[in-house]
């Protein structure tokens, strides 16, 4: 907490000592929302600051966008492997090189991810063995970690990708320089500015307006088994009750109406925003894009009940599918089981965001 306290007096003009003694703020909550939010975009503006945070602050650590996590202690508050710089200076020296700002916690602490390449075995197994953790492919770490966690892992993820995919120029081709936090790059030759940004997904769960039936749908990249909401990246200039609209129409060729928004996730393959929507629509023949989906249906209250709780007692399914080729769903880190399991619940829409968050 020492380390943030000088820069924020700067910038909040508050003493170390007024700032501890605010009304309202615990020995843990020592620094509001709005004075971390103001702080972290100090941090992504001034290289400086932000240098002068990474003695003080936490790692994520990523090896080829497998994060480090303990995979014994899933869906715990030690799954997720937080270390200091001199921890992560053991194993990798280009700290400063390979690392990208996260966000401010609400002790104080300045997080990072650094992304530390392909390893020597010898230093590999040194580092797991260290931690009591592994590097872990992704798509199984999320639903190892809470909600919050998963946003955390995913933005990491993707802030790391973006600047190994933005290393040169989109408009004359010359090498980019990334600035300190890592969230934009200049080109060396052209002064032409980029900044890492999130791709619109509308993800829809369809239902007949009496909430007996839901259309759940089905890709050929899904493991068996699973079936899950209509979801697609929105066009340029669409709403995403456009979206909403054109991808049900365009997958299972049927109009809905009434689309309400519920909550957003940010999703790290390849970098989209989810916006998880509901949607009502008549019971009726479902007309298939095989391009797209290797099958839709209605499905029941009961067999999406009986999906949902093969899920949570076995998230694994998400990886490795069911042998038996049972139904299920995907799983608690993924925004569609929120829509799924709350209009189980019958949760009315307005609620169902404090629920998640």
């Amino acid at each position: 907490m020492c380390a943030v306290l000088p820069l924020l007096k700067g910038r909040l003009g508050l003493s170390a000592g007024r700032l501890v003694g605010l009304p309202g703020l615990g020995k843990r909550n020592i620094i509001s929302y709005v004075e971390r939010i103001r702080f972290l975009q100090q941090l992504k503006e001034q290289d400086a600051a932000c240098l002068s945070q990474l003695p003080e602050g936490q790692f994520l650590v990523f090896s080829r966008s497998k994060p480090l996590v303990r995979v014994n202690q899933a869906n715990t508050n030690e799954a997720l492997v937080w270390l200091s710089y001199t921890d992560v200076m053991k194993y990798h020296q280009l700290v400063p090189r390979s690392t990208v700002l996260l966000d401010v916690s609400e002790d104080g602490k300045t997080r990072y991810s650094v992304q530390v390449g392909a390893l020597s075995t010898e230093t590999q197994e040194q580092l797991e063995s260290d931690t009591g953790a592994s590097f872990t492919d992704l798509r199984l770490a999320l639903f190892m970690v809470n909600w919050q966690e998963a946003h955390t892992l995913s933005r990491a993820n993707c802030v790391h990708m973006w600047n190994k995919n933005t290393a040169f120029c989109g408009k004359c081709g010359a090498p980019t320089e990334r600035n300190a936090a890592g969230y934009s790059r200049v080109c060396s030759s052209c002064g032409h500015t980029q900044y890492p940004s999130s791709a619109p997904v509308g993800i829809v769960l369809v239902t007949d307006p009496e909430l007996t039936q839901v259309v759940l749908v089905r890709q050929p990249r899904h493991p068996p088994g699973m079936y899950s909401c209509i979801a697609g990246f929105s066009d340029a200039g669409e709403s995403l009750e456009e979206t909403v609209k054109r991808e049900v129409a365009e997958e299972v060729g049927m109009e809905v109406a009434s689309v309400r928004y519920v909550a957003s996730q940010h999703w790290p393959f390849p970098g989209s925003l989810m916006a998880g929507c509901f949607a009502m629509a008549d019971i009726q023949e479902l007309k298939i894009d095989e391009k797209e989906l290797q099958d839709a249906r209605w499905f029941s209250r009961e067999e999406v009940s009986e999906a949902l709780e093969r899920i949570k007692t076995n998230p694994h399914l998400r990886l490795r599918g069911n042998p038996t080729g049972e139904l299920f769903v995907p799983p608690p880190g993924a925004i569609a089981f929120h829509l799924i399991s709350h209009w189980i619940k019958r949760t009315p829409v307005h609620q169902i965001y404090h629920h998640i968050y």
